[in-house]
């Protein structure tokens, strides 16, 4: 049961750092928020590489 939450939520996390590559911001303010959660996605990401 918590492997296939995992995978769910694994799936999501690869989906939205997808669409932030996507939409990358050229603005500063943007970018810098864009930065944050790009960050927040990747170190999410590297704790399901540690599982």
């Amino acid at each position: 049961m918590i492997k296939k939450i995992d995978e769910k939520r694994y799936r999501e996390l690869v989906k939205e750092k997808e669409e932030l590559e996507k939409n990358r911001p050229h603005d500063i303010d943007s970018m810098r928020r864009w930065k944050h959660l790009m960050g927040k996605i990747l170190e999410e990401l590297e704790l399901y590489k540690k599982l």
